[in-house]
């Protein structure tokens, strides 16, 4: 299994396909197995990409120690650099979106364009999730991995998805849970989520920036990532209807042509 060491942690990552690269930040206490397998596959037809276990997931070490946001993106630099990777083009969702951020303020010179999927600025600025959603997350809390990933689909996808891709949920939730997050790690992730806040700092991120997520989504509401297109220069906003925090799946072919155009555009 290929690992590399970066700041006392072993990562575990994945390359695809070959070409200029962009690396994905996966959100709160995810593994790489929830990405979309066709949304990568389609990536990988163009470019190089690079998927990772943040520390506390999937095959990654699990040190039960303060995590931040900050500590994330340092990890994903130290990553790059043991690839040999100079630059690459950044997608982060959710709480892989705050990494994003993060790394893209940090590390400008690592990051030539930045997309921001389902996520927001954090701190007082940003808007909560719904109550619908807070209810699920409260009621997934003692469930075993395979019942709270079901448990929390409805705060994922919208409720047309749910009901016409029943099979294809069924074969996402195997590979998710395989690798489970110990519950010490995704309180780990929690706080770290919790204490970000970039807010103040977006108007000092000077690469190009696309910001996009569904309109439905309950867990990170739209209006978080209007928040951000408006702070950041000359980010470029996409709200995706009929699609929630899933959306990327939701709508894959609608991202995935608005992300090859983003990357591809002067």
């Amino acid at each position: 299994m290929p690992k590399v060491s970066v700041n006392g942690v072993n990562l575990y990552y994945e390359i695809h396909g070959s070409g200029e690269p962009i690396v994905l930040f996966m959100g709160l206490g995810g593994n790489i197995a929830i990405w979309d397998i066709e949304l990568i596959n389609a990536l990988a037809e163009r470019f190089k990409v690079i998927i990772f276990d943040n520390r506390g997931t999937g095959r990654s070490d699990m040190p039960d120690e303060e995590y931040s946001i900050e500590l994330f993106a340092d990890d994903s630099a130290a990553l790059l650099d043991a690839l040999g990777i100079e630059s690459a083009y950044i997608l982060g969702a959710s709480m892989g979106g705050m990494t994003a951020q993060e790394f893209a303020l940090k590390y400008p010179r690592k990051c030539r364009k930045l997309i921001l999927c389902c996520t927001l600025a954090g701190g007082e600025n940003s808007v909560p999730p719904t109550g619908e959603a807070l209810a699920i997350l409260m009621s997934v809390k003692d469930l075993s991995p395979e019942e709270g990933t079901r448990a929390m689909r409805p705060a994922a996808f919208t409720k047309r998805f749910i009901e016409t891709n029943g099979d294809w949920l069924e074969e996402k939730l195997k590979r998710e849970i395989a690798y489970p997050t110990p519950p010490h790690a995704f309180e780990r992730h929690l706080q770290a989520a919790m204490t970000f806040d970039a807010y103040d700092r977006l108007p000092r991120i000077s690469c190009p920036t696309l910001v996009m997520t569904g309109v439905e989504d309950i867990l990170i509401p739209a209006r978080n990532s209007e928040i951000l297109a408006q702070r950041i220069p000359g980010a470029k906003l996409i709200l995706f209807d009929n699609s929630a925090h899933g959306f990327m799946s939701e709508r894959r072919d609608g991202v995935l042509a608005a992300i090859f155009q983003f990357i591809e555009e002067g």
